[in-house]
């Protein structure tokens, strides 16, 4: 479980407003909609924004309670994500004539602003705004601790080590900033920190990714048949936190771990 999540956060709010809801109801005799603006783009951080938690929920809500089909959720957002927000928030502000950029300037989104109330650009919901601002094509008003130009590096930097790390994607080739990278230390997994590979096993192979003729000592990199796009190649997995490195092929010049750059973190000497 990640630090930010508040386990049963969703439902304790739900029973709150559901609760209110369910009084105005009564006393005012009028059916009364739950509006929340949930959405399942953060399921794999938080299961309680998938949409089967909110059907269950009503279930669950309507036979614990009398005149409970005067209560309705709408959940706008449930299947979206920030970018969708976003989108919806610039058309509801051209229509109300509000303007867009001074309403997000006054909210943030960081669960790790500074003294300042500056955005750090590093938490997990500052690069889930940071990447639907840029999906929209705007500069996010909010103001951060460093230039938004440098935090949109660090946004999409970390966008795709997810992809790559957990969910087994592959950086394009020549891309990486660790293809032709050779000075001396350690390359350590980007995810967990421990040491994977040192510099004396680095060569350069010419395929565009990092190559290694061997990793470290106690890496115990995990390896695993893959058959997917159709070939039978040899995956390797850090042994700790279990995060896709790359491939290992066996060459006539020897071993070659091909490892995506964006899953490494280099320490000098």
């Amino acid at each position: 479980m990640k630090a930010t999540v508040v386990p049963n956060r969703n439902a304790i709010f739900s029973s709150i407003l559901y609760g209110y809801a369910l009084s105005i109801a009564t006393k005012e005799d009028i059916d009364v909609i739950i509006a929340l603006g949930v959405h399942s783009g953060d399921h794999a951080i938080y299961p309680d924004c998938r949409p089967e938690f909110y059907e269950s929920l009503g279930e669950s809500f309507a036979k614990g309670n009398w005149d409970s089909e005067r209560i309705s959720f709408h959940l706008p957002y449930i299947d979206g994500d920030k970018e969708t927000i976003l989108k919806d928030a610039l058309e509801s502000c051209n229509k109300l004539d509000i303007d867009f950029d001074t309403i997000f300037r006054n909210t943030n989104t960081s669960y790790n602003p500074d003294a300042k109330g500056r955005s750090s650009g590093t938490s997990g919901a500052d690069v889930e705004r940071i990447l639907a601002f840029h999906a929209i094509g705007r500069e996010d008003p909010v103001e951060y601790v460093k230039s938004w130009n440098e935090v949109l590096q660090g946004g999409l930097k970390a966008h795709l080590r997810f992809h790559v790390m957990k969910q087994n994607g592959t950086e394009r080739p020549f891309t990486g900033e660790y293809d032709k990278h050779f000075e001396t230390g350690i390359y350590n997994c980007a995810d967990c920190g421990i040491a994977l590979f040192e510099s004396d096993s680095k060569f350069d192979s010419g395929c565009g990714w990092p190559a290694f003729s061997n990793e470290s000592e106690n890496a115990n990199i995990k390896q695993l048949i893959d058959t997917s796009h159709g070939m039978k190649r040899i995956e390797v997995r850090c042994s700790n936190c279990d995060s896709h490195l790359g491939h290992l092929f066996h060459e006539a010049r020897g071993p070659r771990y091909c490892i995506n750059s964006i899953c490494l973190e280099f320490q000098g000497e």
